[in-house]
């Protein structure tokens, strides 16, 4: 089982990596269009960046063979070939041009790269690359370039906090965050709990875990958790904002 810091270590590789792309108004290429099929179908996609199909090639085509072949309803493979003109948007969006081939990247149904693996791929990294909703969610968001506030309700009648609201609403932040919810005692989510380090038979309260770009763990609060102090964590971890005159800056006594 994966570490809450090995996460948010791998957000942060991610999200350096991998920031959202234009929008291009050009007509999607069969590469893309397998992907958008498999978001569609809420798929995963495992896409393999290639420029000769050469030893190292094959032995990354036939560990995808084997990994997904019990997961077909979960995934599909996509090959790329980066000297391909058709596909010169989609190699030139994951700046896989220069990069150590074969690549293989991992993309969840909502776009976040769940997996980045170079020349080699081997059985765990295909298992590792599925991660829950909730994970991809936070994800997607940090590698967008937006802070996360992940809200853990005990129930689904529970409240998102004040602080939290007050935060999000500040015109300072409005934009800049995502706010993410999810049940605690969902069981599709019960290894990104381990990951967040959240015991659900001693939790009885909404927690607040607060994540920033590229992949930064800011803090994790109770639900009485203040705006104040959000906004004075935030700037601790040098992710407030580019003013040096920040109001936000002040110690929290």
């Amino acid at each position: 089982m994966k570490s809450f810091n090995t996460s948010i270590a791998l957000f942060a590789l991610l999200a350096i990596n991998w920031t959202a792309p234009a929008v291009t108004a050009a007509s999607p290429s069969k590469a893309e269009q397998q992907i958008s099929q498999a978001a569609a179908e809420q798929k995963y996609s495992f896409i393999v960046f290639y420029k000769k199909n050469d030893a190292a090639t094959q032995a990354v085509v036939d560990t995808l063979a084997q990994g997904i072949a019990n997961r077909k309803d979960e995934a599909v493979v996509v090959y790329v070939n980066v000297a391909d003109p058709a596909e010169k948007a989609l190699v030139e969006k994951h700046k896989t041009a220069r990069a150590p081939l074969p690549l293989t990247l991992a993309v969840a149904p909502n776009g976040a790269i769940t997996g980045v693996f170079a020349q080699k791929l081997e059985a765990k990294h295909i298992d590792e690359s599925f991660v829950t909703p909730t994970t991809a969610d936070c994800m997607k968001s940090l590698q967008d370039g937006k802070a996360v506030l992940l809200c853990v309700h005990p129930t689904e009648q529970a409240a998102t906090p004040a602080g939290v609201r007050e935060f999000q609403a500040d015109p300072q932040f409005k934009g800049r965050v995502s706010l993410v919810s999810m049940r605690l005692h969902d069981r599709a989510e019960a290894s990104f709990l381990t990951d967040l380090q959240i015991d659900s038979a001693r939790t009885s309260e909404t927690t607040v875990v607060f994540m920033a770009p590229p992949g930064v763990m800011v803090g994790k609060y109770t639900a009485q958790v203040t705006k104040v102090k959000l906004a004075a964590d935030l700037h601790a971890a040098g992710k407030c904002c580019d003013d040096p005159n920040c109001k936000h800056e002040k110690k929290v006594k």
